[in-house]
Order: structure tokens, then sequence, then C-alpha cells
């Protein structure tokens, strides 16, 4: 088959460009190398953003031949609409809709950041609509649950004698999760030694958040870094003694299961889910915290374990997952291949 694959990002599997909120470069040069294995041409059909070309995708900003389309799906920012837009991801996604849903060819979109509204799905009902969460929420179309994937393979060991508890991931709508889970626990933590820090967009400034002036003063016992390249972040979050997955308060309700936790298990970095998450035990019972003192309890524990010790956490954090969900690329490329006609 011909796949159009519609993404505003990154597919390579090395970058440092780090001034972009992509959050899917892991797993997408996943998807393509399986898709590609399996004896699919993918063709790439937004600007290529990645300083050379993908091995494993052809790119074209035409309206080629395809048996299936799988857009990742993008909605109206400062960015790429009104007067003053700069970025084309929107118009052009707008485009390949217009032409392939009138042309019949299947469009699978995937709302990996539940913006898609009941007037998008009005104007192109005979999308396939998918998104990450355990429980999808309906406007006109019957969604279907579409989880993020990995392949598994571990990148790294764990580390000894880590000092740091932290977040890789950037600030959007996760005011009270952050409170709670992470710079309420810095005070505690900073006490007993540990170090608390957060990288991704936090300095920036942006119409999107509070100044960095403002941050910082309110979570004084947190370190704020910039964002930097994905192997530069996956590097951080192996350092970490544990991270935790706050989200917001939609994503929470409804499951979403972003990819941090399939990057926390092949870093081989153990990792807390927050109370407030649909599916609390994801990772295991033990692992669910539900205040600030839960954190600096699981953390110190954490901190206490040998390199061995904190594997095998992830190991069971890893078969917890997976009684959920696979979550693996195969079943994400069954999924597309199951869709054409």
């Amino acid at each position: 088959m011909k796949i159009g694959l519609s993404y505003w990002g990154f597919c390579e599997s090395f970058s440092s460009v780090a001034n972009t909120p992509d959050g899917h470069r892991y797993g997408r040069p996943v998807l393509v190398d399986s898709l590609v294995n399996r004896g699919h041409e993918v063709v790439a059909l937004q600007q290529q953003r990645e300083d050379e070309p993908y091995h494993n995708l052809t790119y074209d900003t035409g309206l080629p031949d395809l048996d299936v389309v799988f857009l990742e799906w993008r909605w109206p920012t400062y960015k790429n609409s009104g007067q003053h837009k700069f970025e084309p991801d929107l118009d052009r996604q707008i485009e390949l809709l217009n032409h392939y849903h009138t042309a019949g060819v299947p469009v699978i979109a995937w709302d990996t950041d539940l913006k898609m509204t009941p007037e998008d799905e009005a104007r192109w009902p005979n999308m396939i609509i998918a998104d990450p969460t355990f429980e999808p929420e309906n406007f006109i179309i019957s969604r279907e649950r579409l989880p993020f994937w990995s392949d598994f393979k571990p990148i790294k060991t764990a580390v000894e004698n880590p000092v740091e508890f932290g977040y890789v991931g950037n600030n959007y709508e996760r005011d009270e999760m952050f409170m709670k889970y992470y710079s309420q626990p810095a005070t505690l933590l900073r006490e007993s030694g540990v170090q608390t820090k957060v990288h991704g967009n936090w300095l920036q400034r942006s119409p999107e958040r509070d100044d960095p002036e403002v941050l910082i003063a309110k979570h004084p016992h947190v370190a704020f870094g910039p964002r930097v390249g994905f192997h530069e972040s996956m590097d951080l979050l192996n350092s970490f003694i544990c991270t935790v997955h706050i989200t917001k308060p939609r994503y929470a309700k409804q499951g979403f299961a972003s990819p941090r936790y399939l990057e926390n298990i092949i870093m081989n970095t153990p990792a807390l889910v927050p109370g407030e998450f649909l599916v609390p035990n994801l990772l295991g019972d033990y692992w669910t915290v539900n205040s600030p003192e839960d954190v600096q309890k699981k953390v110190l524990e954490l901190k206490k374990l040998s390199v061995y010790d904190r594997e095998s956490i992830v190991l069971e954090q890893k078969a917890s997952l997976l009684h959920y969900h696979d979550f693996s690329v195969t079943a994400v490329c069954e999924f597309i291949e199951s869709k054409v006609k």
C-alpha cells in the first residue's frame, strides 16, 4: 500500500532541534520503519522539517495517489491561523482533507491533543477518528482508541546513585498537578538532598502561559531548564530517580497515556502516576501517588535502590502497562491496514 502520513514535527532517529512541541519523536520513526518492513511505501505529506530526509520516507507536498491517509491532527493556534500566522501545517491539513475525503480515500484522523471539534467532524464526516485515551469522547463520529506505541527496545540502563527527581515535558494546562506533584514535593525533597529539575518550554515567553519570572517565583525549589533535543531529553529522563506523569485535567479524566509512559520504560526510569488519572494503577498499584508526601516517600525509596532493583521495577511497570493494552507498533500498523477498502 501507499500510505500518506501528515505530521507537523520530525521523523528521524536523531535531532538536535529543540524548539518544537513535537511530543511524538520517538514513536513516529518506529511506525514508519515498521510499515516499510511490512512492504508499504510511506509518504510524508507536510513540509519537510528534518535536516535530512528520513531514509524510509518519501516527501510530497502535492496530492499523490494514496491508499490511505494517516493524519496527526492539527488545530488552530496563533502560529498557524489568523493574520500573522507563520506555520503552514493547518492550511496543508485542510488541503489534504478536502482532497482525499472528497476522493473517497480512507482518512484516519488521530486526535493526539484532543483538539478536534464537532464542527471539524461535520465538515469531514467520513473521517475515521481515533485518539489515545482509554475512554474516547464522541461528538458526531464514533471514535476508536489508538494509543501511542513502542517497540519497547531499551535505550539505556538505569543510572547509579541518582540525585535528581524531574520532568521532561512542556507547560500546557498542568498547573494544579504540577504544584501538587512537583513544586510542593520539591521543598520536601530538597531537605533530603534531592534536586527537582524540569525541562521544556517553561522559560520561553508565550501568550499561552505565564511569564518565566512569575513561574520561577511561584515554584522556588524547582530548577527549570530549557528545551533540548530529543536524545538530550531522554538522557535527562534516564538521569532521574523517577518522574511523575502529570497531565491536563481532561487528559486525566479520559485516561490519556502520553508517550512519556513509553519513554520512561525504554529509558529504565521508574514513574509515578497521579491518583487523578482514569487508570491510576496503570503502572501498578504501588506506584500511584495522591499527595506531595506520597511523591516524597516514593522518590526517597527509589533513590536507595540499586541499578538492578530500579530496572526490575521498570520491568514490573511495563508488565502492568501491557496488562491494559499492548501499546505495540504492530497493532498500529494493523489498525491502519484494516481501514483500506
